[in-house]
């Protein structure tokens, strides 16, 4: 009897092993996950320390599961939905814009369009909507407003903009310290240092329990694939409970209103440079921000924006990627697109 249990054990034990070991090499094999790191090929270090990275110039590749082409100077190229970028054609994108009046959309990784092709963005959509002018993409993934001002200095004001629309993002208000791009391309926080060794594995429940989390986490593509499947499930259950909670009034409104006010600062000191029309689009999170978007939109308006709240369209519950818990879905852009067209025509283009 007790051979039997031994030997069903053993069974059991080398199928768990089988099964895992041909996932982890398929897995590898296919490309699927791997677990060197593998970050998107799409960022360029700048001598600029305001600036710190922009987007490399000229590239038609892979990033954030879409294709990310780009222009001479870094921005992202805006294409129809009906004329897909390819690396023979983007000449052909870059004559539509000859002769058509600029207007500058400054932001970070929404107003680039992470997860989204190049005609999904928003300033693609702006340009379909509005043909008669030409909409510059300049947001890059992860910028503050500091480096929106120092890449609009460098590059953008010489293209001699007729408008500008300034997307913001609650998170602009996290901290106003440029990340940085490590010596594989990896975008780091501004306190990362090189010998400092990544380790996130699952904490929660019992995979927490397991031993030698922080191995696997950089050794297994099996276990990286897992955690990503249980970290998006997490994710997406906290996002719907935070809305939830903070649409029935139960969250504080979690702006350090400090913070708030060195944005509003960097704004004012930026804006006082511009000489022509500029909107402020508010782009809504999970929150409801009463107490600080209500400074916000004063400020904004003092300074002269023509005010955009897209929480008008979307309160605190605007649609984002299957996979992603912050970024809008293409549909989500697209609706956007035409709210801040409507607003966009009735000021004084």
């Amino acid at each position: 009897m007790l051979k039997k249990v031994f030997t069903n054990g053993g069974l059991l034990i080398g199928s768990i092993v089988f099964f895992t070991l041909t996932i982890e090499f398929g897995l590898r094999l296919t490309g699927l996950q791997t677990v060197k790191p593998r970050p998107p090929q799409i960022y360029l270090s700048s001598k600029n320390p305001s600036i710190s990275y922009t987007l490399k110039p000229n590239i038609n590749t892979k990033a954030f599961r879409s294709t990310v082409t780009t222009d001479e100077n870094g921005f992202r190229v805006n294409e129809t939905s009906s004329f897909h970028s390819a690396p023979e054609n983007v000449e052909e994108i870059e004559k539509q814009k000859i002769g058509k009046p600029n207007i500058a959309v400054l932001g970070d990784s929404i107003t680039f369009g992470y997860g989204v092709e190049n005609y999904q963005t928003l300033p693609a959509r702006l340009e379909e909507l509005i043909p008669d002018y030409h909409f510059i993409n300049t947001g890059v993934p992860g910028y503050f407003l500091s480096q929106e001002i120092a890449l609009y200095n460098k590059i953008t004001r010489k293209m001699d903009p007729e408008a500008l629309i300034l997307v913001f993002y609650w998170n602009d208000l996290n901290d106003f310290n440029p990340g940085v791009l490590d010596e594989q391309g990896i975008l780091r926080t501004a306190d990362w240092k090189p010998e400092d060794k990544p380790c996130d594995p699952i904490t929660e429940g019992i995979l927490g329990y397991i031993p030698g989390k922080c191995w696997l986490d950089t050794h297994s593509a099996f276990y990286m694939a897992f955690k990503k499947a249980v970290n998006m499930v997490h994710n997406n259950r906290i996002l719907d409970a935070t809305r939830e909670e903070a649409s029935a009034g139960e969250l504080a409104d979690p702006v350090d209103m400090k913070n708030l006010e060195v944005y509003i600062e960097q704004l004012t000191n930026f804006t006082e440079t511009l000489p022509i029309d500029h909107y402020f689009v508010i782009w809504p999170d999970r929150f409801v921000h009463t107490d600080s978007k209500a400074e916000l939109i004063k400020a904004a308006k003092k300074l002269e924006y023509i005010v955009i709240d897209l929480s008008e369209i979307f309160g605190n519950s605007a649609p984002t990627l299957g996979w992603d818990t912050v970024h809008p879905n293409a549909q989500t852009i697209e609706k956007a697109a035409e709210y801040i067209r409507d607003a966009v025509e009735k000021g004084s283009l």
